[in-house]
């Protein structure tokens, strides 16, 4: 594997002066057939393409169009480099076969700021240089060795005002099926839901972790008899807009859109939402090298592009520069808003990258 790494990086590196013009065409394409990683003529293409893009990995939609003006358009006005896609989203088991195969595509992951933590000691993520990227432009615990936060989303839920006259305004109304009966619905991977059992169980919101993940369980079976599960937040949306549950933890941004598409029946509350940071992770050997992706993500840090994707997705800035500028109308949905930063709840990624496997699966076998 060394040896493999080792010509995959030397082809870097002959890429990276080929694009500069230091490496003419014929010498490039006779390195590129020296490190016997395919044609010549097919991996020049590849590796001059990859010279001249930024190209971030993640699960498409909507985000595609809203990271590309906020953050790919002034990247590429201030240094040629256009950004494009992949799709099929950066899950960790994926990022860590593209590292160990020595094939790399991708050049930033939209991710979890916990995957930093599981992948970047493994030697599958670069090391972000906080020398171009800045520890200042991000809330404090959020930048991270190998990856930083630039957006925040959250788990927050709604609930019907029509079953509810008195409206529930926290998780333990929430999971107080006697004073607020009906069915509920939670995330069925664990993040959010154990945070949320736990403060409906009386854990003061900055005390949560590390997570008492029995007492977190007991909660939750408690309750098994009135939830149905949710794994994506289209699936969230819909059990609430077709009725299938009077109250329904989402994501805070899918929130404001359920107001919107049941004309205000369904009502959000960010009392103790669980704010997590959305984050950058680079994977080890990205083509288009270390120095351009450092200023993709600094340039991402930029309060101008965090309002922007709050505007066009509904995550939230990260860059405390950027929370006083929140415009009004969003400032009951944004996570760092005036209105909520200080009735939220922020998630521990350090934990969660060190204990997700466990957490998961325990949450799985207790709710099966």
């Amino acid at each position: 594997m060394q040896d493999k790494n080792f010509l995959r990086e030397t082809l870097q590196d002959g890429a990276k002066a080929f694009q500069d013009g230091k490496l003419d065409r014929r010498s490039f394409l006779a390195l590129c057939a020296a490190t016997g990683f395919a044609s010549a003529t097919v991996l020049a293409g590849k590796a001059e393409a990859a010279a001249k893009e930024i190209v971030m990995w993640n699960w498409g939609g909507q985000s595609e169009e809203c990271h590309g003006n906020a953050i790919g358009k002034p990247f590429e006005a201030a240094t040629g480099l256009p950004m494009r896609f992949d799709t099929s989203g950066p899950l960790q088991g994926k990022i860590k076969e593209m590292v160990d195969s020595g094939n790399v595509t991708a050049d930033v992951c939209d991710a979890d700021l916990f995957d930093a933590i599981a992948l970047g000691p493994t030697g599958h993520l670069e090391a972000i240089d906080y020398d171009v990227v800045s520890k200042d432009k991000t809330l404090p615990n959020y930048a991270l060795d190998h990856g930083i936060s630039i957006i925040l989303y959250g788990y927050a839920f709604v609930y019907d005002t029509k079953a509810y006259p008195t409206a529930p305004n926290s998780w333990k109304d929430f999971f107080d099926t006697a004073k607020f009966p009906g069915k509920r619905s939670l995330y069925k991977w664990a993040n959010g839901s154990l945070e949320a059992a736990l403060m409906a169980d009386g854990v003061a919101k900055d005390a949560l972790y590390p997570l008492d993940i029995p007492r977190a369980l007991a909660k939750i079976k408690a309750m098994k008899s009135d939830s149905l599960y949710w794994g994506s937040g289209s699936e969230a949306h819909s059990m609430v807009v077709n009725g299938e549950v009077s109250m329904g933890m989402v994501w805070q941004n899918r929130g404001k859109n359920i107001e919107a598409d049941t004309d205000g029946r369904y009502k959000l509350v960010m009392n103790e939402a669980l704010a997590m940071p959305g984050a950058y992770i680079v994977p080890k050997g990205n083509p288009a090298g270390r120095e351009a992706i450092m200023k993709f993500i600094a340039t991402a840090q930029d309060p101008a592009a965090q309002l922007q994707l709050l505007d066009c997705l509904g995550m939230t800035p990260s860059n405390p520069a950027a929370f006083a500028n929140i415009p009004a109308e969003q400032q009951a949905y944004a996570i760092t808003s005036a209105q909520n930063i200080d009735k939220v709840a922020f998630n521990d990624p350090v934990w969660w990258g060190n204990n997700s496997g466990d957490a998961v699966n325990a949450f799985l076998e207790a709710i099966s």
